[in-house]
């Protein structure tokens, strides 16, 4: 595919360690742009920005209007450092975080920020005599690493070592097989697992998937003779789920901003304190979260969100760093029952609202 082609330089490995850790997709901010027939650079940065707002802001953002035509216009405006890759005239773009997130903001659309949800990719490829897991540096699991990165994907890769054999066969991967593969992915640190089914015929490739996130289940099929056009598709089709179901923030009537608490137990040393708050600013709030007090191992956090519990809570996840934790007994302890039937005074003073508060324990 033109846009991809030669983007795999300076990727990073996919197979990523058993860490427990939130899927932070570093490179976020850099678009490595490849050369194109009668392309000037002004056309490579318009398009390395077109790529930077669809990673944060999701494919359908609307940019013929209003803040973020602007940007399109002069894409300057929000660049760091624009530099070339090498003597073929691929580009190399990096985007200011602060910029781009006041223009979003000004444009009042909803945003995924770094911390992303980590997909494993569970791929065999193979014909009708044999089949066999998908190899890291094979030609399309090279393609879905540079679609993954471009696009904006943590994608992730098992480890293929003697555990995953024994707990996972190729025909559970080309059956699709729910309850296997994601038993499987327990002891990775994933939120989605992606069923990879690919097949090669002379110089076509063709490919059959299913995605499981949170509650949501997508399947869909691609074939094409250049394996880069089937991956970017593919990689495609996650970042769009991805963003519907992450992405926090805009002026939506559905997704209103609420004041919300987040106090943390075991944050014990200056590591801990300072990997939480990096994991609470990169929710992609529109505020950044206040800290409203510190008391032996616990932390209090002030956060205002666009959005419910439910979307909150799917974003603090993705730090499996963070356990929720039932309220101290104090005040989850019930009402007495002579409390609750006795008359109020006359002159008592209404209470306050009540403040939302999340309760997580740091590992």
């Amino acid at each position: 595919m033109p846009l991809l082609r030669n983007a795999c330089i300076g990727l990073v490995s996919l197979c990523l360690p058993l860490l427990s850790q939130a899927a932070v997709v570093e490179s976020l901010y850099q678009v490595d742009v490849p050369p194109r027939a009668e392309a000037d650079q002004s056309a490579q940065l318009a398009t390395a920005t077109q790529v930077m707002l669809e990673r944060l802001a999701g494919a359908g953002v609307k940019t013929d209007g209003g803040p973020l035509a602007e940007v399109l216009a002069e894409p300057t405006r929000v660049t760091r450092q624009i530099g070339s890759l090498g003597d073929d005239g691929a580009l190399r773009v990096e985007f200011d975080p602060l910029l781009l997130r006041e223009a979003l903001g000004k444009a009042k659309v909803p945003v995924l920020g770094r911390n992303r949800p980590g997909i494993l990719v569970w791929a065999v490829q193979g014909d009708d005599y044999s089949q066999d897991f998908l190899g890291a540096a094979s030609e399309m699991g090279q393609a879905l690493k540079t679609a993954g990165r471009y696009r904006g994907v943590a994608l992730m890769q098992p480890l293929a070592d003697l555990q995953d054999r024994a707990d996972v066969s190729e025909q559970d991967v080309l059956d699709a097989n729910q309850d296997v593969l994601e038993a499987a992915s327990e002891r990775y640190a994933n939120e989605g697992v992606l069923a990879l089914a690919v097949s090669r015929d002379g110089e076509g490739w063709a490919t059959n998937w299913t995605l499981w996130l949170n509650d949501r289940k997508l399947t869909g099929k691609a074939s094409s003779d250049d394996p880069l056009a089937i991956a970017d598709e593919l990689m495609q089709a996650v970042a769009a789920e991805v963003h519907r179901q992450y992405a926090v923030g805009g002026a939506t009537a559905d997704a209103p901003v609420s004041g919300w608490q987040l106090e943390v137990s075991g944050i014990n040393s200056v590591d801990a304190f300072a990997n939480l708050q990096r994991t609470l600013q990169q929710l992609g709030m529109e505020q950044q979260p206040s800290l409203l007090s510190v008391k032996d191992d616990r932390v209090h956090f002030s956060v205002d969100f666009a959005g419910d519990r439910a979307q909150l809570e799917r974003m603090l996840m993705l730090d499996q760093r963070l356990v929720e934790v039932d309220p101290p007994a104090a005040e989850s302890a019930e009402v007495p029952e002579s409390d609750v039937l006795a008359e109020p005074a006359a002159d008592a003073i209404e209470p306050a609202e009540q403040v939302n508060t999340l309760y997580y324990r740091w590992r």
